[in-house]
């Protein structure tokens, strides 16, 4: 006992020494009282889709706000070293005076044909607020594809074996934008690096999702069950109930044939008269 007594002090010396004070603190320069709090807008797409057959569309702009439309203001904006080369973005963003918003240009060559295009900027000024909780920040991140169509060769392995097709648009670095898949009037994405496959939906789907032991569950539902056409609305054969089974094991991709899978937790159509579990839902990435 004695000797974990004669330890307290040493301990208690240096627990002190670790909280004191670091004579080379220095605290932040405060803001002006009359801080623009200038940012991007939250309204800017991180993901802007070009049309290979109008260059015009490979030039646009995204929003930058301030808190004021008091004077002229003009705000030096900086591209990060990893931006895609070939795009160009204005030196500046300048407000007019009477102005709270102004807009930076950013292009890519008329002559691209592929993509993506990722491109990271940041507004440097005093005039930015990195305390405040924006809705943008004074940095943002965004991405440039240029449209292109590929088709995939679907079917559900055991229930509808005639196969259909989907088209979805080529986003680049491996993913596939379905804008409205089977018919729904729903998006669904396929993200393809290798042999990993993955699924999402965008973040502002109203489908339900729901996450358990086994992975992540897509239910093609809002407020109420939501039909898949897969043959299109006038064919005899839809289904309405639909849940992908979104987890590591439960879907596979294979690069040298283009075939994948996906396994459907639950499925039904209108021809049924009970929904079947642990079905597959079987692809070909046919470019």
């Amino acid at each position: 006992m004695k000797k974990y007594i004669m330890l307290l002090p040493l301990l208690m010396a240096l627990f002190m020494a670790g909280c004191s004070s670091d004579d080379n603190y220095q605290p932040a320069e405060p803001l002006a009282a009359d801080n623009q709090q200038v940012h991007f807008s939250g309204s800017n797409a991180e993901l802007t889709i070009c049309d290979r057959n109008d260059t015009s569309t490979y030039r646009f702009d995204l929003t930058v706000v301030r808190n004021t439309t008091r004077g002229k203001l003009s705000v030096p904006v900086s591209k990060s070293s990893d931006t895609t080369p070939g795009v160009t973005v204005s030196d500046t963003v300048t407000f007019n005076d009477g102005d709270s918003v102004a807009y930076v240009h950013v292009a890519i060559p008329d002559t691209a044909t592929t993509g993506p295009f990722k491109y990271s900027l940041t507004l440097n000024s005093d005039e930015v607020d990195p305390y405040a909780l924006l809705d943008g920040g004074y940095t943002f991140n965004g991405t440039i594809s240029i449209l292109k169509y590929v088709k995939f060769t679907c079917w559900i392995n055991g229930l509808l074996t005639t196969r259909w097709t989907e088209k979805a648009i080529d986003l680049g670095d491996g993913s596939y934008l379905f804008s409205d898949f089977m018919n729904s009037g729903y998006e669904l994405m396929f993200t393809i690096k290798g042999s990993e496959f993955n699924i999402t939906v965008p973040g502002n789907s109203p489908l339900y999702q729901e996450g358990t032991s086994y992975g992540n569950l897509i239910y093609w539902y809002d407020d109420d069950w939501v039909n898949l056409y897969p043959y299109g609305k006038d064919a005899d054969v839809y289904i309405k109930d639909f849940c992908i089974l979104n987890g590591n094991g439960y879907k596979k991709y294979d690069p040298s044939t283009k075939f994948g899978w996906f396994s459907l937790e639950e499925v039904q159509t209108n021809t049924m008269a009970d929904l079947v579990n642990w079905v597959y839902f079987c692809f070909t990435l046919d470019e």
